[in-house]
């Protein structure tokens, strides 16, 4: 991620050579399409934004209804995500990691989990 100045000396070097390779040979980042996203945020507002907050890809309710399956049918990952349809494995262990005490999770396959 870069920072809030990064990004304004990007697109103020931008708007000065109106170039986008340039700008990025010169500064050695960012890619056109987020230099591209940053110049449009700029000429809109007149500014860009200081802090980039994501939305939330899943709800209150929809995660809590995860968990509880989790824990009402059997305390099985694959099967949890197979019959509910959401969400992957990662989501659902930091859920279960998140709000429920006594989960544990031991990867069997060697892998890094």
């Amino acid at each position: 991620m870069f920072s809030y100045e990064d990004k304004i000396k990007a697109v103020e070097l931008y708007l000065k050579c109106e170039s986008w390779a340039v700008t990025i040979r010169i500064l050695g980042y960012p890619s056109v399409g987020a230099l591209r996203q940053w110049v449009k945020e700029y000429s809109n507002n007149g500014d860009l934004k200081k802090v980039h907050i994501r939305k939330r890809k899943y709800s209150e309710e929809q995660i809590q209804y995860a968990v509880n399956y989790y824990l009402e049918y059997g305390r099985n990952i694959a099967k949890t995500i197979r019959n509910i349809g959401y969400p992957n494995r990662h989501y659902l262990k930091q859920w279960l990691i998140e709000r429920v005490p006594d989960f544990t999770y031991s990867c069997r396959s060697g892998k890094q989990c």
